[in-house]
């Protein structure tokens, strides 16, 4: 056995066992091997003491743009057409490859001290992204998402969506044993059109992949959709397709009674940004409604250029309050719920459900600590309750991914101070165009 856990207290998110108490957990080869109230016998290279600690499955961020860390800061107080168009699309015009690669460990270094262990990605100069993830050791589904407004002319497979994938598939999907994973991606129904959508949904089938996508962030998105094509963007979508595959649908606020009823018949998991979607001013997604309808819901954080932080706490945190504000019921979105949204269903958006999202034999070690000594979490009457109302992301004091330790109250996999030196004197000079 590599690590064992001893006196854990646990919110595992296994239905059949969903809180440990006083118990081991054993790590072997990458998974979880062990999980009992009684020490095994077999002896552990490492023993750690969880006295004091809560465990949680690591996280699970279902959307995000990692390398958008690079523009944190610069694009702020803007709603998302003229943030997108005027500031972010044209800054991400002058990014290289070693732009990308230094901005992806940035991000990586903060989801992971975050207790993010798996995230979606959606950029370009992707493999760039995906050398980052397998260096540090996140697991990663990532994509190059279409954007191409002269759809009757498009040649797509000479557009930089499909040539990264390419670069991506040959060297990286499937590495490590599946940490890293490529997906197809469509941006959205408004930056692309039917030949783009159906030329990502003959890639993603001929390869098995699943797809990423943005669906109804904002009432103008659906409302000049609606106009040009006279439905909404998720019907116009789904007429090539693009629904009938593994689908993560990032944002969701403004979907109709009938998109909601569509995406629960396909199985795409709606992924909730609350913060982002707060900040851009784009509405607040109904997550009640999606749950009624039968829709899986995941959680994001979306980039760190309109969100500012990788804080998936916080993410439920905000996003719980929100629902409850939106419903006038406190009891809308209990806290357990919220939890399940960053791992459970983020492992079914990703496609890794049968790997991770939570806690018990069988699944891949992704595991995290929270010290509940902090002053933040103490006393604590509800573990679950704590992990979601009460911590911050400064909380988590251990990262695990797939059996490596990546976080113990230092960064184990990542030169934080030299890629902060990166980014600061290569990467900033090229997002304000110097």
């Amino acid at each position: 056995m590599d690590y064992l856990f001893k006196k854990v207290r646990a919110i595992t998110m296994d239905e059949g066992a969903p809180q440990l108490e006083n118990a081991f957990v054993g790590v072997s080869g990458g998974d979880i091997v062990y999980i009992s109230s009684e020490e095994p016998k077999e002896r552990a290279l490492k023993t750690i003491n969880c006295e004091g600690k809560l465990m949680l499955p690591g996280f699970i961020n279902a959307h995000c743009h990692i390398a958008a860390v690079s523009m944190r800061g610069y694009a702020d107080d803007m709603a998302l057409h003229p943030w997108l168009y005027e500031k972010i699309f044209p800054a991400e015009a002058r990014l290289d490859r070693r732009a990308v690669r230094a901005s992806s460990l940035l991000g990586m270094a903060e989801l992971i001290r975050n207790g993010v262990t798996t995230s979606a990605d959606m950029y370009f100069h992707i493999a760039e992204t995906a050398a980052a993830a397998l260096e540090c050791g996140l697991n990663l589904n990532t994509c190059n998402a279409l954007v191409e407004f002269d759809d009757e002319n498009a040649d797509f497979a000479k557009d930089r969506s499909y040539t990264d994938s390419l670069e991506v598939l040959r060297d990286y999907h499937m590495a490590a044993g599946g940490q890293i994973r490529l997906d197809a991606s469509i941006h959205a129904e408004y930056t692309s059109g039917p030949r783009g959508w159906a030329f990502e949904v003959e890639f993603a089938q001929k390869h098995g992949f699943g797809m990423q996508l943005h669906l109804s962030e904002t009432e103008r998105e659906q409302r000049e959709c609606l106009e040009r094509r006279g439905k909404t963007p998720a019907a116009a979508l789904d007429e090539y397709g693009v629904f009938d595959l593994r689908c993560a649908a990032a944002h969701c606020v403004w979907l109709s009674e009938q998109d909601r009823a569509l995406l629960a018949e396909k199985g795409v998991a709606a992924v909730y940004n609350p913060v982002s979607n707060l900040k851009l001013a784009s509405g607040i997604a109904d997550i009640s409604a999606l749950k009624r309808a039968g829709v899986r819901v995941a959680l994001g954080t979306d980039g760190a250029s309109s969100n500012n932080s990788y804080d998936l706490i916080s993410e439920m945190k905000t996003g719980a309050l929100l629902q409850k504000a939106l419903s006038g019921s406190p009891e809308t979105l209990p806290a357990r719920e919220a939890l399940k949204m960053a791992t459970v269903e983020g492992a079914y958006a990703l496609g890794r459900e049968k790997e991770r999202g939570s806690i018990k034999t069988g699944l891949r070690a992704d595991l995290i600590l929270l010290d509940m000594n902090s002053p933040s979490l103490a006393p604590c009457y509800d573990p679950c309750s704590a992990a979601v109302y009460s911590a911050r992301g400064a909380d988590v004091c251990f990262t695990m991914a797939n059996g490596k330790v990546l976080y113990d109250g230092e960064l184990r996999t990542i030169d934080l101070e030299r890629v902060i030196y990166e980014v600061n004197s290569y990467v900033k000079p090229l997002v304000e165009g110097r």
